[in-house]
């Protein structure tokens, strides 16, 4: 199960930073591009899968349950605005607070 999890962890990291890469693409006239949609998407269901896994398994840490659900709701707001607005073309100025809202995630993740 260990194993899994750790698979799960570095899919969920790459995921991460697929979004950023996809801003970073679309900077130029920001926009959603599909990078950043289909990240977040990834990203989200796999933080699902790795939050269920952390609590039934005996092998992996239990999670923090406050952190959890302050992600939860950060990568929810981030999906949200993502999908709601992908069609618009450029410029999308909320392409910057999905990007703000994806860095403060990943602070989250590792200074919590």
């Amino acid at each position: 199960m260990e194993t899994l999890y750790d698979v799960l962890t570095w899919l969920h990291i790459a995921s991460w930073a697929a979004v950023l890469v996809g801003y970073v693409i679309g900077l130029r006239g920001p926009e959603i591009n599909l990078w950043m949609a289909h990240g977040l998407t990834a990203a989200f269901i796999l933080g699902l899968a790795l939050t269920g896994i952390a609590s039934a398994s005996d092998a992996v840490d239990d999670p923090n349950n406050a952190k959890v659900a302050v992600k939860l709701v950060i990568a929810l707001v981030a999906l949200g605005l993502a999908h709601a607005t992908r069609k618009k073309g450029a410029p999308n100025p909320l392409a910057h607070v999905v990007a703000a809202l994806v860095l403060v995630n990943v602070g989250l993740a590792y200074l919590w």
